[in-house]
């Protein structure tokens, strides 16, 4: 449901956005990097993303990725991973939070989930192990709906670092783009590694994070 929102919350933004105050996007990095949670990964060449502008202070939690670059983009409000922009693109967001006992409108106080299969049928129902995707060097839980207008998602799952945080992977596309954008997806969760950020006294085998950043 969260997830939900937050794309309701992208096509809001965008439909109220001043279209003259968009901007080009510009070819992603192929390298990314969370200081905050300790995570790096790997982007395939010919992706393309919206850039934070110089004034923009929100909150790091992810980033978002488009397969075919939009028309145009705009300021993003208060998180990373909501990237407005001009019509359809088919898109891949990383989403990570700290993972802690949440409140539900429903369900009352639900605590932090301590296994990926735990954290991801608490928003899918029908979330299964899948051999064709990898998190952290293991078969990814995968949940895939369906969407309106002939589109498509899929989102992988997981906990991480002894369970303190969550990570998921959304691929958003049509069903005529599905098999090919599907390989993309599987190319970046496989990237996926934990590492050791400067701050923590992390696993002694970590590697320590990359100097990249987020964008």
């Amino acid at each position: 449901m969260k997830t939900i929102l937050f794309m309701l919350m992208g096509v809001l933004l965008a439909n109220g956005q001043d279209k003259s105050a968009m901007y080009p996007p510009k070819p992603a990095p192929q390298d990314f990097v969370s200081h905050k949670t300790g995570l790096a990964m790997k982007f395939p060449s010919g992706l393309s993303y919206c850039p934070l502008p110089k004034d923009w202070s929100g909150e790091d939690e992810g980033t978002v990725v488009f397969l075919d670059a939009p028309s145009g983009c705009m300021k993003p409000i208060d998180s990373t991973t909501t990237r407005p922009i001009a019509g359809f693109a088919p898109s891949i967001t990383v989403r990570y939070h700290a993972n802690s006992t949440r409140d539900d409108a429903f369900d009352g106080k639900i605590p932090a989930s301590e296994t990926s299969e735990e954290f991801a049928r608490q928003f899918c129902s029908g979330a299964a192990v899948s051999q064709d995707f990898k998190l952290f060097g293991q078969p990814a839980v995968v949940c895939k709906s369906e969407m309106h207008s002939n589109r498509v998602k899929i989102v992988l799952m997981a906990v991480f670092n002894s369970a303190r945080n969550n990570l998921t992977i959304s691929l958003v596309t049509t069903h005529d783009r599905l098999a090919h954008d599907s390989q993309t997806l599987a190319a970046i969760s496989s990237s996926i590694t934990t590492c050791q950020v400067a701050s923590s006294k992390g696993k002694k085998e970590e590697k320590a994070c990359p100097e990249e950043a987020v964008w």
